[in-house]
């Protein structure tokens, strides 16, 4: 187990659930009511969908700023055969405090097998 003072998820807004120690902990709306940084990943993964029409395949990016958070995520924008020849598109969300979107835009997009070219 590593320490969480460590852990890139972290979060310095206070003390966390027992057995929560990997995860950061977010305040939301009440001071009373905290969410995990994998419940923000989770509400903002549906939220992008919603948004964009597209299902979010990965999600490669995601950090604290001083507005709230950071999510950068991989959606496949059309299907192709072969699967190699997808397109894929990388967008990056700003989130509140509370983890709600509050812009996201399209920051770049590739076919699937344009591995280690900088998008």
């Amino acid at each position: 187990m590593t320490n969480s003072a460590n852990h890139p998820l972290s979060s310095s807004l206070g003390p966390q659930s027992p057995g929560k120690s990997e995860e950061s902990v977010v305040r939301h709306g009440n001071p009373q009511t905290l969410l995990t940084s994998a419940v923000v990943i989770a509400r903002a993964r549906d939220g992008l969908a919603a948004l964009t029409g597209y299902k979010v395949d990965s999600v490669s990016g995601f950090e604290r700023t001083d507005e709230g958070w950071r999510l950068t995520v991989t959606v496949v924008e059309l299907h192709r055969i072969p699967a190699a020849t997808d397109v894929l598109a990388t967008y990056e969300a700003a989130l509140n405090e509370a983890g709600d979107i509050i812009s996201y835009r399209r920051a770049s997009r590739y076919f699937r097998d344009q591995v280690g070219v900088d998008q």
